[in-house]
């Protein structure tokens, strides 16, 4: 790059960076929102659930087709393309029937889809192989302000203004965002090769790699069960330990707090060790203990303290997630798009069925402990995938696939 497109990636950061927000914003803000929606349209746990759920089957199902046809529409296009159905949220108070606010959802997912593996194409054409942990950190760090934000203002906002008018100006900000990039947002052209990209080509080459296919067993067990916990412990602490639904969320909303600064360190310590798979092994170790914890003790200082580890393991190993793709041999851009695009598209798969799952089977068990304590254990598929996962980091073995 010359010496303007290197100092202009930090203006294409900055302006990727309220997306990411609004990405959290909008993500979890049905969870905290679900007795007032459950009241009003007379729901019971499984079937409002499919806010959340929706979301995670239409990122699942749009990612792979969003980055394999993306590099011909063009990254910026796409990318905006995403925010702009991202900020669909706006629309809710004009009809606020439960299929209304369900098919909103849906195209809020379709959004998201777009913009996950957008981003990380944008990143591999803007920043240095030693930027790359970094960078992966911030933005998923901004993802989890969003989330935080989210947990702390849904039920006050909601409780002065409507629950509806919570999910619009979610999408007030997010239109916000989607307008600064199409404005700012720009491809580094030195970079793309969407020329010579073939899409059919580039999506089974990629997909077969073993890297691909661990780094998805990997988000399988952990995206799971961080969106049931997220979905659920609201409701869980509200009605279980008897919280009121405000403390409820603002315990959860820990969550994405103490993961603004492990996505952080998740980027600064795998950037200054040089190595990728500890910050997956031992995450996964520690999220699952954790998270037994928060559902089977009864001490209010322990869960609070059993919730910050669970933010901190939560979070602290999706920058590694999102940089070995970029490390393997081989990649390009467009490539590190659709493996992201594969990998975030199985664990969302996984997130939708998670958040039912616990619904449905506490309507029918009366107990939300088999379904948590299922998930807490599902989420050492990270453990494994760190094992089997080659290093990519700098002071690993030979990059290989």
């Amino acid at each position: 790059m010359d010496s303007k497109s290197n100092r202009y990636r930090w203006v294409v950061e900055g302006s990727l960076l309220p997306i990411q927000i609004a990405l959290g914003l909008n993500f979890l803000a049905p969870a905290p929102l679900f007795p007032f929606i459950m009241q009003d349209f007379g729901l019971e746990r499984g079937i409002v659930s499919l806010l959340v759920a929706s979301v995670t089957v239409m990122m699942a199902m749009i990612m792979l087709p969003a980055s394999v046809l993306a590099p011909k529409i063009g990254l910026k296009r796409s990318l905006a393309l995403g925010c702009l159905l991202m900020s669909s949220g706006i629309l809710i108070p004009l009809n606020s029937s439960f299929a209304n606010l369900l098919l909103l959802r849906i195209l809020f997912g379709v959004g998201a889809g777009i913009v996950l593996p957008m981003t990380s194409a944008m990143v591999a054409q803007w920043f240095s192989p030693k930027e790359l942990p970094l960078i992966n950190g911030i933005n998923v760090a901004s993802q989890s302000v969003g989330v935080a934000i989210s947990m702390f203002l849904a039920v006050p906002v909601g409780s002065l203004l409507g629950w509806q008018w919570v999910f619009c100006i979610f999408g007030i900000f997010t239109f916000g965002g989607f307008v600064l990039w199409l404005f700012v947002g720009r491809e580094n052209a030195s970079m793309s090769d969407s020329i010579g990209f073939s899409s059919r080509g580039v999506l089974f080459e990629v997909v077969r790699l073993r890297s691909t296919i661990l780094l998805q067993l990997a988000v399988a067990g952990m995206f799971a069960a961080y969106v049931a916990f997220s979905t659920w412990l609201p409701v869980f602490f509200n009605e279980v330990r008897g919280l009121s639904l405000t403390h409820a969320s603002n315990v959860v909303g820990i969550l994405p707090v103490v993961g603004i600064v492990a996505t952080i360190c998740g980027g600064v310590f795998p950037a200054k060790l040089g190595l990728r798979r500890p910050f997956l092994i031992f995450p996964g170790i520690i999220f699952s203990v954790a998270s037994l914890g928060v559902v089977f003790l009864d001490s209010l200082l322990l869960m609070y303290l059993c919730v910050i580890v669970m933010g901190i393991a939560g979070w602290i190993y999706l920058p590694s997630i999102f940089t070995i793709p970029m490390e393997l041999s081989g990649m390009t851009p467009e490539k590190v798009g659709v493996m992201t695009a594969a990998t975030l598209a199985v664990g969302n798969f996984a997130s939708f069925l998670s958040p039912i799952l616990v619904g449905f089977t506490t309507d029918i068990l009366g107990s939300y402990a088999p379904a948590f304590t299922f998930f807490a254990v599902g989420s050492l598929t990270v453990v494994v995938a760190g094992i089997l996962l080659p290093e990519t980091g700098p002071k690993g073995a030979p990059k290989s696939q």
